[in-house]
């Protein structure tokens, strides 16, 4: 049973609206005062390096992680111990994969640099905005997916493995750093999508605790 070092939102009605809504107002903050000042910091200083490129890719270390976890429940000495956990993170997996292809696709927000097919951006175009349904990579910058795997894989493993909680926080990190020094995203679109990876692993947990607590009554 995780302990008290769980993320204690994921515990309490009030403290999650309180964390929800603090995220979004962060948002909202970000999307009008400070993706395009930053974005332009970043590319004038050049921050990108080796070390932020690895840590731009965060969440294949999760993916890995989530993938061994998954695989340890074939051995039936493991299978008990780590069924719950394994179920989490192939659900929490499955609903992130869905909702980064349809957020991006709602929203259609335009890149901060110019990466494929001479794509719109803020740095050579001076163009940022969104545009709900546009059609193609060019408008797929919000929220990013990498924060929301990475949010929604490290949420889940937090909650089960809290001992190892700044490992978690670490692979968190990483990705807002990575992601930015290269200048691959938006501040804005990291804090989308780690919000909603979070509210993601959030409802699985919820919808398993309940799941779990009726096999365990039955």
């Amino acid at each position: 049973m995780p302990t008290a070092r769980t993320p204690a939102f994921l515990y309490s009605f009030k403290r999650s609206a309180i964390f929800y809504a603090t995220m979004f107002i962060a948002i909202l903050v970000s999307v009008n005062f400070i993706d395009r000042g930053l974005a332009d910091i970043i590319y004038q200083h050049s921050f990108a390096n080796s070390l932020i490129k690895l840590m731009s890719n965060t969440p294949l270390f999760l993916e890995i992680l989530a993938a061994i976890t998954v695989a340890l429940c074939i051995v039936p000495k493991l299978r008990h111990q780590y069924r719950w956990l394994a179920i989490n993170l192939a659900a929490t997996f499955i609903l992130a994969s869905i909702l980064r292809v349809s957020a991006k696709a709602l929203f259609g927000r335009t890149w901060p640099q110019t990466w494929v097919n001479n794509n719109p951006s803020w740095i050579s175009d001076r163009i940022e905005g969104f545009h709900p349904f546009a059609e193609g990579l060019a408008y797929n910058s919000f929220p990013s997916g990498h924060a929301l795997f990475t949010f929604a894989l490290a949420t889940t493993f937090w909650y089960h493995l809290p001992r190892y909680r700044p490992l978690w926080i670490a692979t968190m990190c990483a990705v807002f750093i990575g992601q930015l020094g290269q200048n691959y995203h938006y501040l804005g679109d990291l804090l989308a999508g780690a919000t909603l990876g979070t509210f993601i692993a959030h409802m699985v947990i919820i919808a398993t605790k309940k799941v779990s607590s009726r096999s365990c009554r039955a």
